[in-house]
């Protein structure tokens, strides 16, 4: 947080949002946030390239939120890595969408100078992905890479417990804000990454886990690593998500292979049937990156590490601390109706005192806040005329998916694959389709329209 220009770094985040397909006409055209943000209305009318939503919020110069951010932040020991800090990852800049700040608990590597690989895959994982998942993050940890997950239960919590059970260095990247532990099951977890790696994030500190935030988190996995495997996953799930930003960004994919007619291995069997390298341990993914990384792979680290990586029961049993569910029996699904995230009790507290400042007790809190959530959820209906604007934006494969969709039942992506369609033009359709609230995702790979 060195930058001085990272309040203007912050605004200009807000005002982007999340996954902007704008911020970059922004920033090739000025090299300073604070150009930015002093333009005049006439000005931002004329910019090129960006929509009117956007022109509007760059009109508001109001700075209360982003003061409140950085308090955060300072108070709290999040560091906050701006598009224009020097620490702020090569690969990921030149993604076509970039985060304009990553907020960063922990020691963030220097990935650009490292190999980095992606590791994702089910919650529901098998014995046979979690064993598979843990020996290749441990090994290509002791070969000193960077293992990316999304922290998420199951194969991504088990990737990042064997590359800290190698000594080695993770980055977890979150649906949420940096304030919220999502999962709550892994909050020892989080603590234990951040040690020799760090847990990022683009929301804003106080951003719940909503469903829609996910799809645009996968495509930080992919940015920052040169590759991504593919460890179990349905047809559709947030997995092949991740695997279809790997490709549209250049990035290397590998794939577990699994036994056929087994939902967990639809996905990675697939993506080998469309080109995918078939991964049968770290050696294969080391490979492939040899010739260009040769001088940043420990070669010696590595050979080490594969003597000691199976998961036996003594690792099983300390990373059962660290990871609720790497013993693979216990899961727990996404529902946002449930709390499977936690909010710090320090924010928990101070939301208390705020209350009791503004005379309001607990029951009027809670009203507060019903209303707040009914207004949100009426704000975020789609009308018709919502939906061709949105579709109009998009590309026309992912308006012929739309389409073809079930407005009445949940569905898969073979549904869109049965009318002729490439599986993998399906799987990009639909991650586009639900990073713009058409779509939801739904538990075992299932989508419905919102």
């Amino acid at each position: 947080m060195k930058d001085e220009s990272v309040l203007y770094w912050v605004w200009l985040a807000e005002k982007c949002g999340v996954a902007s397909r704008h911020f970059r006409h922004l920033v090739d055209k000025y090299d300073d946030p604070f150009d930015i943000y002093r333009l005049e209305e006439d000005e931002i009318d004329h910019i090129e390239g960006i929509d009117t939503k956007l022109k509007n919020a760059l009109g508001d110069k109001s700075l209360e939120s982003s003061y409140s951010i950085i308090r955060y932040c300072k108070s709290n020991k999040v560091d906050i890595i701006s598009y224009g800090d020097k620490r702020y990852p090569g690969r990921l800049r030149d993604i076509e969408d970039p985060p304009v700040c990553l907020y960063c608990l922990g020691k963030f590597p220097q990935m650009d100078s490292s190999l980095c690989i992606g590791i994702v895959g089910t919650r529901k994982m098998s014995e046979y992905g979690k064993q598979s998942a843990y020996k290749i993050s441990y090994e290509l940890a002791g070969a000193d890479c960077i293992i990316v997950s999304g922290m998420a239960l199951g194969i991504d919590g088990v990737a990042a417990c064997g590359a800290i059970s190698a000594e080695g260095r993770t980055v977890a990247v979150l649906g949420s804000g940096i304030s919220v532990i999502y999962p709550k099951e892994h909050k020892k977890l989080m603590k234990e990454i951040t040690k020799k790696g760090a847990v990022i994030t683009e929301f804003p500190p106080f951003e719940r886990p909503n469903p829609w935030n996910f799809p645009k988190r996968n495509r930080i996995i992919s940015g920052l690593c040169q590759g991504i495997l593919v460890v179990e996953g349905a047809a559709g799930s947030g997995a092949l998500i991740t695997a279809s930003k790997a490709i549209a960004q250049g990035r290397a994919l590998f794939a577990l292979p699994g036994k056929v007619n087994e939902s967990n291995s639809d996905g990675p069997n697939e993506l080998i049937r469309q080109g995918a390298t078939i991964a049968l341990s770290s050696a294969d993914i080391l490979a492939e990156f040899e010739f260009l990384y040769g001088d940043v792979i420990n070669t010696h680290g590595h050979l080490r590490a594969t003597e000691h990586s199976d998961l036996d029961e003594r690792e099983l049993k300390k990373m059962s601390v660290y990871s609720s569910t790497i013993d693979g029996h216990r899961f727990i699904e996404a529902d946002q109706s449930k709390n499977t995230y936690e909010v710090p009790k320090k924010e928990q507290k101070s939301e208390s005192i705020e209350a009791k400042k503004s005379g309001k007790d607990r029951k009027e809190q809670e009203s507060v806040d019903k209303n707040s959530t009914e207004n949100d959820k009426e704000n975020n209906k789609l009308t018709e005329e919502k939906i061709n604007s949105i579709l109009e934006g998009l590309d026309s494969t992912s308006r012929i998916v739309y389409n073809v969709l079930p407005r009445d039942r949940s569905f898969t992506a073979e549904l869109p694959v049965s009318h002729g369609m490439n599986i993998s033009d399906v799987v990009t359709a639909l991650t586009f389709l639900e990073i713009n609230g058409l779509i939801s995702s739904l538990p075992g790979g299932a989508y419905k329209v919102n």
